[in-house]
């Protein structure tokens, strides 16, 4: 049989319900898997268990070592591939993460559940089946870093999170998904734009958001950006649109060689310099900010925390983010 790696980090697919009815960390990967035997008939599983988090708990730096966990568990040439189970809060950024850190072909799947282990309908158990049969399929190579939720096999560049609650919660918008899982059968539709890859770095930058709003003034964001900062990245209007009074400290900002990147809070589209007005994008262009394409405020932060402590130059930069981080 075919060897998968399984890395447990936590997240409601780990929790049950406590004496007060609230869901809390509760089960281990290999709880998990033991109480799911019938996987174990298809493939044989190292079990690591990295963390019992909620994925809220998830910062850059717990993304940072569980990419050099993966890396090394891909020394093992016997390993198929390998499923890690995760929260679904911040699934899409730690996938992301993932996805330019990691560069073996072998199927890296992250998958959750929005219903925890004491529900009677969880959809753990059957995310989890789906995950081993991508994880054993030889087409799954070379498509990056996979989410199988809900019968669907997403691109973590293009995934979100859109519902808070249901089981169909993700989508990849009007790029759609990946493939599917049908009657216990893996089905691709496409293959996804090849990600930007870069060497883990020893540290990652910080990087902040700043979320544009109605009546926005520009004090706010120069609060924000202290001596520590090292990228920026607003969340603007539409297609990359500010209030103008932000434009002054915008520029300031850009003036001290800060990258800043304007992405959209639209969830889907891309952000362009169409408008010329103050405060439009084409003004937010001549004042140095740089335009992220249709990566998601998140994972932007992530690309920056990352590009900024590999070498990467302002002009590397603005390459990198008109590609929408593809290569």
């Amino acid at each position: 049989m075919k060897k998968v790696k399984l890395i447990a980090t936590g997240g409601t697919i780990a929790m049950r319900k406590d004496p007060c009815g609230k869901a809390v960390p509760a089960v281990t990967g290999h709880d998990l898997l033991g109480s799911l035997p019938e996987l174990q008939k298809d493939a044989t599983w190292d079990v690591i268990e990295f963390s019992n988090v909620a994925s809220c708990n998830f910062d850059p730096e717990r993304m940072l070592q569980l990419a050099k966990v993966v890396n090394e568990a891909f020394a093992d040439p016997d390993c198929q591939g390998i499923i890690i189970t995760h929260g679904t809060d911040t699934l899409e950024e730690t996938a992301y993460f993932l996805d330019l850190t990691v560069k073996d072909t072998r199927p890296v799947i992250l998958t959750a559940s929005q219903r925890d282990a004491s529900e009677r309908d969880s959809d753990g158990p059957r995310n989890l089946h789906n995950s081993l049969r991508i994880a054993l399929d030889s087409r799954a190579k070379e498509r990056g870093v996979l989410i199988a939720l809900n019968e669907e096999i997403h691109a973590a560049r293009d995934v979100r999170k859109l519902h808070t609650s249901h089981v169909d919660a993700f989508s990849s918008g009007e790029l759609g998904s990946l493939g599917s899982i049908d009657n216990e059968e893996v089905l691709w539709h496409r293959k996804p734009e090849p990600t930007i890859k870069f060497d883990l770095p020893s540290s990652l930058a910080k990087v902040i958001i700043c979320k544009a709003y109605t009546g926005m003034n520009e004090r706010l964001l120069e609060c924000m950006v202290d001596s520590q900062v090292e990228g920026v990245v607003i969340e603007a209007f539409g297609r990359g649109n500010v209030p103008p009074e932000v434009v002054p400290a915008l520029q300031r900002i850009t003036a001290r060689n800060i990258p800043t990147v304007v992405t959209s809070r639209c969830l889907f589209g891309r952000t362009a310099p169409i408008y010329g007005y103050p405060g439009g994008g084409a003004n937010l262009q001549e004042h140095g900010a740089l335009f992220a394409g249709d990566l998601s405020t998140e994972k932007v932060r992530l690309l920056l925390s990352i590009a900024l402590k590999s070498g990467v130059t302002q002009d590397d930069l603005r390459e990198i983010l008109s590609s929408g981080g593809v290569k």
